[in-house]
């Protein structure tokens, strides 16, 4: 069964090969540094950020430092496909309707506490937030014949533009690839743009940045200003709008997974 999904799990095509080295090489550092957890553990990641290209495609640029992991090439002749590369992306696709919900629950939370307690209804409120996180449910398409429906992840923190979370073993693509134990990821939104993190050990939540306000990047969008931007990081939050800059503005190399209708029809469930 594992080789048959493998087939279909639809491999990601090079969109641009200009790529600027010294930047991807900062980017990925300061990523690592980042998620390094207390035990000094080094992690696996693959952080990504892109756009939905013409009608059905999703182009992205990518942060490596997950072992084993091949990135796609058009030169690669040692036969070996991008099958962890190709896991993550699908997976940002299938998961930003999902978390931009997500989103949303977190906003009317923030509503509904505020008007409570002007209310001075704070037994109500009580009642409210004992029942954090507000988890999104996915449609019944989505679970099939399970009795009951679940999220395909579990919110552990969350601020108005960082969601960190865990998947669910339950997320289909995640059994393709068995040796992805664990399944920590953020979802990051910034002025209308987002990005993803996929690792597999839990860094202190310091490192991620949450009710940080995130510097400013205000300079002319040149390789160079985003270089000087990324040696400053203070958290992972800021990683992340440096290689959000880094993708629209295509200074680092782009890849392409052409039909993600295709694919998302296949993880429902409506063409395996």
């Amino acid at each position: 069964m594992a080789n048959k999904n493998k087939k279909w799990l639809i491999m990601p095509k090079v969109h641009s090969k200009f790529n600027t080295p010294e930047l991807e090489e900062i980017l990925i550092s300061k990523a690592n540094s980042f998620l390094t957890d207390k035990e000094r553990v080094t992690p696996s990641f693959i952080f990504l950020s892109g756009g939905f290209f013409d009608v059905q495609g999703f182009a992205y640029s990518a942060l490596r430092g997950w072992k084993g992991a091949v990135k796609p090439s058009t030169s690669d002749s040692s036969g070996r496909r991008p099958l962890i590369e190709a896991t993550f992306a699908s997976l940002s696709v299938y998961l930003s309707s999902l978390l931009s919900l997500q989103s949303d629950f977190y906003f009317a939370y923030d509503e509904i506490k505020d008007i409570l307690l002007d209310k001075k209804r704070e037994d109500l409120w009580a009642i409210i937030s004992e029942k954090l996180p507000f988890i999104s449910l996915p449609p019944s398409e989505m679970f099939g014949k399970q009795s009951s429906p679940i999220s395909p992840y579990f919110v552990i923190k969350q601020d108005d533009q960082l969601t960190l979370g865990e998947l669910y073993p339950s997320v289909y693509l995640t059994n393709i690839i068995k040796s992805i134990k664990s399944r920590f990821f953020i979802f990051f939104q910034y002025e209308g743009y987002t990005a993803f993190g996929f690792f597999n050990s839990m860094p202190p939540l310091k490192n991620f940045g949450f009710e940080k306000a995130i510097t400013k990047f205000d300079k002319e969008t040149t390789p160079e200003n985003i270089i000087a931007y990324a040696k400053k990081t203070k958290n992972l939050k800021e990683v992340l709008v440096a290689l959000i800059h880094s993708h629209n503005n295509a200074y680092l190399e782009q890849f392409l997974i052409e039909d993600y209708e295709t694919l998302l029809r296949k993880l429902l469930g409506d063409e395996l």
